[in-house]
């Protein structure tokens, strides 16, 4: 193969690294007052109507969802007739909302909320008695060296189908009492009966917030009389308490929030497709449960460079051998051949292989996708190693073959 191949496709790569970013901030709709179209934010429009002559009431502060909202802008008044028969404002409310709350919003009759999930993560203990049908052993001793550090228990799933899974958990405490019968024939203590607290961490799934949608509709109006209206925005200072909010345990990795759960949702099997449709977030950095599609662009790359490196050494050696068995090879070259950097070359493929391995062992491909996740930084960081390596490769081959290195692998 010729050399130019591998500094084309290292160009590939960082041309397509580099787009992925513009990609992202492409689908940003751009601010204004006109009807929300699909993306959600914490802004709650609300229509304003009066007829010429009038003064508008637009009020300072609304009471919605259980709590307060202050107004922060307002659009310029507009015609209604110019304005489309039927305009939908979409918008997030932050939280969970209680019965009544769901009560008042569907009473409005312009309302529909749709609850959006997300996974958070708690500490969770689980309390293990010994012996047990796991563990049948007696407890002869009250030694707390004799109980297992860790044991495999039950606990909640956010992600997973059944809504549980089995986690190991460590020991954080253990209790004794005596076994029935307590004392044995010689009065010594017959065995113990221990109850030992597990602890770790479980996630699980709950209302994160709501999509709002709300509708308005132009209403008969006499045509003779202008009617104007002004769409005002409201925001939140801060959400009320709430009986079933969970906040997920400090340092741990959160979950994909500021909207983007929606579009999740909304993704199918094409990556392709859903980057075209707008159905990707951004995520971020402490984002996990979700693949990043910047990572396994850098995984096909490393894969790529190690394919070409690989095929390129085989078809090497086999053309080395042939050569050599028609006696077209003097010592001199079979020696400065030997001298190639095949460490080097070894090292480029081993690193390849491994940012492609790591992708698909940090990232479950069953879940949604995000540009950047958790693992990306790690995968870019053992890509970035294989373009060295590879770059070394090809200086060191270049410099022990001279000018027979043209053309070659």
């Amino acid at each position: 193969m010729k050399r130019k191949i591998i500094p084309i496709m290292i160009a590939l790569a960082l041309a397509l690294m580099m787009a992925l970013p513009a990609a992202v901030y492409a689908d940003t709709p751009a601010a204004g007052n006109t009807p929300s179209t699909g993306s959600a934010s914490a802004t709650v429009q609300v229509e304003y109507r009066y007829a010429e002559g009038e003064t508008p009431n637009i009020l300072q502060d609304i009471t919605q969802y259980g709590r307060t909202y202050h107004l922060v802008s307002q659009s310029a008044p507009t015609l209604e007739s110019t304005l489309p028969m039927t305009r939908t404002y979409t918008y997030r409310i932050d939280g969970a909302l209680t019965p009544e709350q769901l009560a008042d919003a569907e009473a409005l009759g312009n309302v529909t909320l749709t609850p959006v999930d997300l996974v958070y993560e708690r500490t969770v203990d689980v309390e293990v008695v010994f012996p047990n049908p796991e563990h049948p052993q007696a407890v002869l001793t009250n030694d707390v060296d004799d109980i297992p550090l860790t044991w495999p228990c039950t606990v909640t799933s956010g992600t997973a189908s059944g809504g549980h899974e089995t986690k190991n958990l460590e020991r954080a405490g253990v209790t004794y009492q005596l076994a029935d019968p307590p004392h044995d024939k010689y009065g010594l203590p017959a065995g113990y009966i221990a109850t030992v607290v597990y602890r770790g961490t479980e996630t699980y799934s709950s209302v994160g917030y709501y999509i709002a949608d709300v509708i308005y509709t132009t209403s008969e109006i006499d045509s003779e009389t202008p009617v104007y209206v002004i769409v005002a925005n409201y925001q939140a200072d801060e959400l009320p308490p709430q009986d079933i909010a969970f906040n997920p345990v400090p340092g741990s990795a959160a979950p994909v929030t500021d909207g983007s759960q929606d579009k999740l949702s909304q993704q199918g099997p094409n990556p392709i497709l859903n980057i075209i449709n707008g159905n990707v977030p951004l995520g971020g950095f402490n984002i996990q449960g979700v693949w990043s599609f910047l990572s396994i662009i850098l995984a096909l790359a490393g894969l790529l460079i190690a394919v070409i490196y690989l095929t390129g050494a085989l078809l090497k050696r086999k053309r080395v051998r042939m050569l050599k068995d028609m006696g077209m090879f003097d010592e001199e070259y079979l020696a400065r051949i030997k001298r190639r950097g095949n460490i080097l070359r070894a090292l480029t493929i081993i690193l390849g292989l491994l940012t492609f391995v790591a992708e698909l062992y940090l990232d479950d491909f069953s879940l949604g996708m995000v540009w950047i996740n958790a693992g990306t930084v790690f995968v870019a960081i053992l890509f970035i190693v294989t373009v060295v390596f590879c770059v070394f490769t090809n200086i060191r081959d270049k410099k022990t073959l001279g000018d027979d290195a043209k053309g070659e692998i």
